[in-house]
């Protein structure tokens, strides 16, 4: 574990020099934003220590056999035995730290998104607030929507999955369905699809072909999925019980307003 303990205290002297005269270091797991508006960097913890470890350890020793275990503890050490055991400690060196890398970067990339917003929010910017609002208030649409990716989007339709991008891509050219992208992928919403029947409801279309040019695919999507005084549930909910219903309640809500 000489490889951990290098590296911790590397990062533990790092931090300390950065932290001077602040309070304390900073560290990934705790208070990255912080410590990027604090000082313009970022310090990663990989301090090793827990139980977990020592399994890695045992299952590390244990993985070189029962010729090789019994190398190790004798009275007579080795050369080959040392060899095996610094191989051992090396094998749970490298798995360490494969994870604790993979997961101090997902925190820091969690982190760095919320400095972001924190610090451009502040800004006396109209525009960027507006910009900011209209994000958040598009992630949480998205988070709060169960959705399906292509392959799945296929099997509901009972499409062949060989190619599942250029199938669904071939329905969103026909405007048939609401289509997202998350993570890079490409996702829609699960209340569009009619999974008994393997379609899409036809009432999508309808509505799609008459959303107005200012409303956003992201409006549209809000509107299906608040609450209605016209149904018990969501217009959404009622894509497959009441379409024309949902269709009248949308083109009523996207009327243009007449004043005079």
């Amino acid at each position: 574990m000489v490889a951990a303990s290098a590296i911790d205290k590397q990062a533990g002297s790092g931090a300390n020099r950065r932290g001077r005269g602040k309070g304390r270091p900073f560290y990934a797991s705790s208070g990255l934003a912080a410590s990027a508006v604090a000082d313009g960097r970022v310090l990663v913890d990989l301090s090793m220590g827990g139980a977990g470890n020592l399994e890695l350890l045992k299952h590390a020793l244990a993985s070189l056999g029962p010729q090789a275990a019994a190398k190790t503890v004798g009275a007579k050490a080795t050369d080959d035995a040392a060899k095996l055991l610094a191989a051992a400690f090396e094998k749970v060196a490298e798995r360490y730290l494969s994870d604790a890398f993979a997961g101090e970067f997902a925190k820091l990339i969690s982190e760095y998104r919320v400095m972001l917003r924190e610090n451009l929010a502040k800004a006396d910017d109209a525009p960027l607030k507006a910009a900011l609002n209209r994000a958040r208030l598009q992630e949480r649409i998205l988070a709060g929507t169960q959705m399906a990716e292509q392959a799945e989007a296929c099997e509901l339709l009972g499409l062949s999955g060989a190619n599942p991008s250029a199938t669904m891509k071939r329905k969103e050219d026909r405007h048939e369905l609401l289509r997202f992208t998350v993570d890079g992928r490409a996702v829609y919403p699960l209340l569009q699809f009619d999974v008994e029947g393997r379609r899409i409801y036809p009432a999508m279309s309808h509505i799609i072909a008459a959303k107005p040019a200012d409303w956003s695919d992201f409006r549209l999507l809000l509107w299906l999925t608040r609450e209605h005084l016209d149904f018990d549930d969501t217009p959404g909910a009622a894509l497959g019980s009441d379409p024309e219903a949902v269709i009248a309640a949308f083109e009523r809500e996207a009327e243009p307003a007449v004043h005079g």
